[in-house]
């Protein structure tokens, strides 16, 4: 008869709230410099279309980037406790 692992223990609160602060930050980062290229640098005129989409691109980046960070903590877990 196969014996089922147990469940792991679940994290501490404050475990999931760091998790949690590093993605909001690392979103409001890239966030706000998409925003400002998008937007900001925009105004002055030269090469607008090209920094428009640069703005777009770190946007996208950024939001790549929080999601790579959940799957490194997936990850991580996973490891930990296999």
């Amino acid at each position: 008869m196969a014996t089922v692992p147990a469940l792991p223990t679940p994290h501490d609160l404050p475990t999931y709230l760091e998790d949690g602060a590093r993605i909001a930050g690392i979103l409001l980062l890239w966030g706000i410099l998409g925003t400002f290229v998008r937007f900001g640098l925009t105004e002055f005129g030269l090469f607008e279309r090209t920094l428009w989409q640069l703005g777009d691109l770190l946007l996208l980046t950024g939001a790549l980037n929080a999601v790579l960070f959940v799957l490194y903590r997936v990850v991580d877990y996973h490891n930990r406790y296999h």
